[in-house]
């Protein structure tokens, strides 16, 4: 079994949930569709954002929570929170390129594929995950 090279965190599954929900809904391609998973994590995580006035805040939360189809996309307001270069080094990186690859990826991919949410599996699917690191 890989284990993670660092402890997985919700940030993490819902940074690759959203580039799902890119990559599928939004039919964004790949590096657009990390840069969205990432910002929407971001986004949604943040009590503030440096640099950003909460009404700027407040518009990402609004746009991250109900953007679900291409034509609904006006301005690619992730451009200003993040990059798919930041995904790689944020994410898979850290936890490691084998990890993410062989174990984390297909594992997010198969619950959204089920039909799971991501209240569903962010917490046992981590778990496991940061088990194998004690």
């Amino acid at each position: 079994m890989i284990a993670p090279k660092a402890e997985i965190r919700r940030f993490d599954v819902f940074a690759e949930w959203n580039r799902l929900k890119a990559v599928t809904w939004l039919r964004l391609p790949e590096p657009e569709a990390r840069t969205y998973g990432l910002a929407v994590a971001k986004v949604v995580a943040a009590r503030k954002l440096h640099g950003y006035k909460p009404r700027e805040l407040a518009e990402f939360k609004r746009q991250a929570r109900t953007l679900t189809r291409p034509e609904q996309i006006t301005i690619p307001w992730w451009h200003k929170l993040a990059s798919a270069e930041e995904f790689e080094k944020k994410i898979i990186q850290r936890m490691g390129r084998d990890f993410y690859e062989r174990v984390f990826q297909p594992t997010i991919a198969r619950a959204w594929h089920e039909g799971k949410t991501y209240e569903e599996i962010r917490d046992v699917l981590r778990q496991g995950w940061n088990q194998q690191l004690r």
